[in-house]
């Protein structure tokens, strides 16, 4: 999983004749995708905070766009780096994706910041550890490791 802000204008008409019509407020975060010839198609929607909000690293208003009263439409900055999660690219390096090490060189990891590196340190190693360990030891056969939303993809799951 790998996420990079685009400005497409069709994508946020879509967006805010979508929350119009709906009359939503809150949290929302939309999967869309866009055809070769421009045609705009959602995929997903969520009702809550999603992977996405990875592209917000650098934003400083996210925290008070969530605990402030007010309308706030926030979108990732416009210099904001790609963001990648190590662990997924370093897989796709070691498996012969060579285009790997440069999206780590020239993104932003999701997980990683110098001023509160828990996150980095703990979701690959304790929480995907712990849950992998956890399949083992039931005996379920899994897929894959989702770094990006903590999880293990087990063999018929969702």
């Amino acid at each position: 999983m790998n996420y990079r802000a685009v400005e497409r204008p069709q994508i946020r008409d879509w967006v805010a004749q979508f929350v119009q019509a709906l009359n939503y407020t809150g949290q929302i975060s939309l999967d869309v995708i866009e055809t070769p010839d421009g045609e705009i198609y959602p995929i997903e929607c969520n009702p809550r905070t999603h992977s996405a909000i990875a592209t917000f690293y650098n934003h400083p208003d996210v925290a008070s766009a969530y605990f402030e009263e007010g309308e706030t439409c926030l979108e990732p900055l416009p210099h904001s780096q790609p963001v990648y999660w190590l662990m997924h690219e370093l897989w796709r390096g070691v498996t012969g994706d060579g285009a790997a090490w440069g999206r780590i060189l020239r993104g932003q990891e999701a997980l990683w910041a110098g001023d509160d590196p828990l996150p980095f340190l703990t979701v690959p190693y304790l929480q995907m550890g712990g849950l992998l360990m956890g399949s083992l030891m039931g005996g379920k056969d899994w897929v894959r490791l989702d770094f990006n939303i903590g999880k293990v993809v087990e063999a018929g799951g969702d």
